[in-house]
């Protein structure tokens, strides 16, 4: 029979009483539930609200179009031979609405309040009226519109609306104040559209309106309807320009529209809900408007409305989630590394934390098992004591975690806390039960002398396997597609392979320092050593945590280095250098010098370009650009730019004769071969051999490139004009470059001359809220894992804080001075946290190196359509994550250390040694 059995009230009682005597103890464990419940319930929020944030952000953004569910239906003599004018009646538009309405299920939410539906003319109509403005002598066009509630919805400036019904020569209609101003025309105007249907079409402009509400669904669902808009067209190798305008007519006069040429188009906007739609439906919204697409609904669609020629347009919402969807479930695995990582951190804390407790309380337990306590009582006892302070700790930090960032769903923040209360309550019991299910005399636990089970030693064996198949999982498959905890969970495996065999070595150094102090003066750094060597292997338990908190803070780090790193490069591809200022032909003389002389521009290196499109064997065609350039000045440029590697600036300084050295991409080196070959210029047929490869170049935005001498070039070319050999592109390099001040230095130069920023174009990389939420999560664990790595360690420094005052108590009674008191308390400690800390700082390249090739965090870097113009974003050691860390833990460590001898130096050597203590 057991001393502890069952909720009874002297079990209670003893419990009440463990609580009351050790406060601090009880408070701390406490702490340290709250603060991991709080993370581990915050992070679904935290990755909820961010999809969420963004889904609505690019909604929001969008226009509305964009952001709809569209249907439309042709109205025409020929697609409806039979009752064509019933189709474009506001009751027909109405009925086909409802049913729309009435097939709409969840997920599909929209916003009804901006619903638009109307007619508008099938086509385009020329506008011949004299007087109107044609900017390249193009006639403007027209738009008729006839959407419901004009009246609601404008307020009339000037004029009168239209009247309801059209006559056979033509329509009434109204325009907005900027088209209206735009075509210079007031109410009373007519303006004619020609053969329609063998005669005449005049659009009667009645008034002029202004919208009530500009930026309502109703004035920018049909392209043009607020204002005008300048389009263009190629013809005859020029770029012309004309207006498009539209006109807006009385619903109830749409029958009017089926006189033009090819009818009307009945059409319906339903913009989606933006604040009711959240990221994890997006994917059972895609297969929604799949179906409305080309199902069963879109039957039920046409037969419950009056338009049997309807469809649902593909453009739209689907269009706009399927880019969402893609980087969503790209980034999704990188965040799931972010999560796991953290949550082994914390959760190895908590099991070290229960460790050092069951380890400090052995002798107690010991106690009561001598007494007759059962183990399951005991391991009821202690779960009941570590739930009093776990449960309402968690609850604590659920509560919280809601409270700051509330998700749509409360199960997996609530799952989470629980899971961390149900952790720290039985991580106790479990491990003192382990401790004192059987027996055992009184032994010394010197890590130097006791020897690893066996146990111990296949379970280290099988954590490795298991790294290893982690490892080799993640380079082969890579972290791409739906998360996978195994792959997801690699690096912090590592870490903890690693931390094991730290463990197991951690005799070694500290023993061999203890050798090499043996024979110093003094007794500060001999005796630091020995008790070092003879810490019991409980007291570099946290040495665990600390080198997977470690790995885990620089892991962070290197992700959020390679997606720095990844833009960085992207941008530098894309521009060449610090700024580009380019032309389709050669540029004006003196541009050079005025970009020159702009703030901050340290070089100015101008490149003659131009791209070759010629046919191959297999009938395609092979594009490339052909670059003229000065050897030395773009040598140095390439090296200052970092890309591409060096430029054999004496290699391409041919003699000015046939076949020219050249230095071409690799793709194309291997296409020319080693041998002369004729490639077509400008400067007409060029025969060049390629002396070098390099797989980028400034001069290139990207693909295959050749790079000439320009010099060279002009010397093969003496019989064509120095003009011929201007350049085309400005490669401008310096320190704080702005883009406007290149811009106003440049727009003298005439139009047609692009001008590109390097930090600009970086600075593009960034903008979509889907990319920020995650780095925010990286940052959030960089920043969780070294606040666990901290406490690892101050959860050692307060194990050992009584022993280690009892020990400086009895020192200061044998007479060693105050400083050498400290000096022991931070040297006995300090090869612990200098071995932990190198652990972490080799163990982390270890591990971006291990998963490199396997970790594309081009999602993280690019949107999805950036990605395809983009080199990709792998991990990257950053040696600020790697060192810093690790540097403030020691100093941390050595600052408690040192605190905590001058403190015990302060009090009374009655208060530290008592009889029986021992050290």
């Amino acid at each position: 029979m057991g001393l502890i059995r069952g909720p009874r009230h002297g079990d209670v009682s003893l419990f009440r009483a463990r609580l009351a005597a050790f406060p601090g103890a009880t408070a701390a464990s406490a702490v340290l539930v709250l603060v991991t419940a709080f993370l581990a319930a915050a992070l679904p929020g935290a990755v909820e609200g961010y999809e969420n944030g963004a889904l609505r952000e690019t909604l929001r953004e969008a226009s509305v179009a964009g952001r709809s569910v569209t249907l439309s239906a042709p109205v025409s003599d020929v697609a409806t031979p039979f009752g064509t004018e019933s189709l474009l009646t506001p009751r027909a538009l109405a009925s086909t609405e409802a049913a729309f309405r009435r097939v709409v299920r969840p997920p599909l939410a929209l916003d009804r309040d901006a619903t638009v539906y109307g007619v508008r003319s099938a086509d385009e109509l020329p506008l011949t009226d004299p007087g109107l403005p044609r900017p390249s002598g193009l006639d403007p066009t027209a738009t008729l519109v006839a959407q419901r509630d004009l009246a609601a919805r404008a307020r009339l400036v000037e004029g009168r609306m239209p009247r309801a019904r059209g006559d056979a020569g033509g329509v009434e209609a109204v325009l907005t104040e900027s088209t209206a101003a735009r075509l210079g025309v007031t109410a009373g105007a007519v303006l004619h559209v020609p053969q329609t249907l063998g005669s005449g079409f005049t659009i009667r402009v009645t008034g002029v309106v202004a919208p009530r509400s500009p930026a309502a669904a109703y004035w920018n669902a049909e392209r043009d309807v607020r204002a005008p808009e300048l389009n263009s067209v190629a013809r005859d190798g020029r770029i012309d320009r004309f207006w498009h305008v539209t006109a807006l007519v009385d619903p109830r006069a749409a029958n009017a529209l089926l006189r033009l040429r090819n009818g009307a188009v009945a059409y319906w906007y339903h913009p989606a809900d933006a604040e009711a739609l959240t990221a994890r439906d997006v994917s059972a919204l895609r297969d929604r408007l799949a179906a409305l697409r080309a199902g069963p609904d879109v039957v039920r669609l046409r037969e419950g409305g009056r338009h049997h020629g309807l469809t649902v347009e593909e453009n739209g919402l689907a269009t706009l989630l399927e880019p969402f969807e893609r980087e969503r479930r790209a980034a999704r695995p990188l965040v799931t590394i972010a999560a796991v990582s953290v949550g082994t951190v914390a959760g190895t804390v908590l099991l070290v934390s229960a460790g050092l407790q069951a380890t400090r309380r052995r002798s107690e337990l010991a106690l009561l098992r001598a007494r007759g306590a059962g183990l399951p009582g005991l391991a009821a006892g202690l779960c009941a004591e570590s739930a009093v302070a776990a449960f309402p700790a968690a609850a604590a930090g659920l509560a919280l975690a809601l409270l700051v960032m509330p998700p749509d769903t409360w199960l997996p923040a609530v799952a989470a806390a629980a899971a961390v209360a149900a952790t720290a309550s039985l991580a106790l019991p479990l491990r003192a039960v382990a401790a004192v299910r059987a027996p055992r005399p009184e032994r010394r636990d010197d890590l130097t002398a006791a020897r690893p089970s066996r146990r111990r030693t296949v379970a280290e064996l099988t954590a490795t396997v298991v790294v290893t198949g982690a490892v080799v999982a993640v380079r082969r498959r890579g972290t791409g597609g739906d998360p996978d905890l195994f792959t997801a969970a690699a690096p912090v495996l590592i870490a903890v392979v690693a931390a094991l065999v730290l463990l197991r070595v951690y005799p070694l150094p500290v023993r061999l320092l203890a050798r090499l102090t043996r024979r110093l003066d003094g007794p500060v750094l001999h005796l630091g050593a020995a008790r070092a060597g003879r810490a019991p292997s409980t007291a570099v338990l946290p040495l665990l945590a600390v080198v997977v908190a470690l790995t885990m803070t620089s892991f962070g780090g290197s992700v959020l280095a390679g997606v720095a790193e990844g833009r960085d490069r992207a941008a530098v591809a894309k521009v060449g250098a610090d700024a580009r200022v380019e032309s389709m032909s050669a540029l004006p003389k003196g541009l050079a010098e005025r970009v020159s002389a702009v703030a901050g521009v340290r070089d100015v290196v101008g490149v003659h370009t131009e791209t070759v499109v010629e046919p191959n064997e297999s009938a395609a065609r092979t594009q490339y650009e052909v670059a003229a350039v000065d050897p030395e000045r773009y040598a140095r440029l390439v090296r200052d730019a970092g890309t591409g590697g060096a430029l054999p600036a004496g290699a391409l300084a041919g003699h000015g004769r046939e076949p020219l050295p050249a230095v071409a991409s690799p793709r194309l080196a291997r296409q020319f071969g080693k041998g002369p070959v004729t490639i077509p210029t400008s400067f007409g047929q060029v025969r060049i051999r390629v002396v070098a490869t390099r797989d980028t170049t400034p001069a290139a935005h990207a693909g295959e490139f050749v790079v000439l001498s320009a010099e060279a070039l002009a010397r093969a070319r003496a019989d064509l004009p120095p003009a011929a050999f201007e350049p085309t592109t400005l490669l401008v390099t310096g320190r704080d470059l702005d883009g406007d001040a290149l811009r106003r230095a440049v727009r003298p130069a005439g139009s047609g001359i692009a001008v590109s920023v390097r930090a600009e174009e970086r600075a593009a990389f960034a903008t979509t809220p889907l990319q920020t939420g995650a780095s925010r999560v990286y940052l959030a664990a960089v920043a969780a894992s070294t606040g666990y790595s901290l406490l690892a360690l101050l959860l050692a420094t307060v194990h050992n804080a009584a022993q280690r005052r009892a020990f400086l108590a009895r020192l200061r009674i044998m007479g060693m001075p105050g400083p050498q008191r400290q000096w022991l308390a931070v040297l006995e400690t300090l090869p612990q946290v200098l071995l932990g800390a190198v652990g972490g700082v080799l163990v982390s390249p270890a591990t971006v190196l291990l998963l490199r090739p396997g970790v594309d965090l081009t999602a993280l870097a690019f949107t999805t359509a950036k990605a395809a113009d983009a080199q990709g974003a792998v991990l990257r050691v950053e040696p600020a994550s790697l060192l810093l860390p690790a540097a403030g833990l020691v100093v941390l460590a050595c600052a408690a250390l040192t605190a905590q001898a001058w403190a015990a130096g302060r009090r009374s050597e009655g208060t530290q040694l008592r009889i029986g203590d021992q050290q």
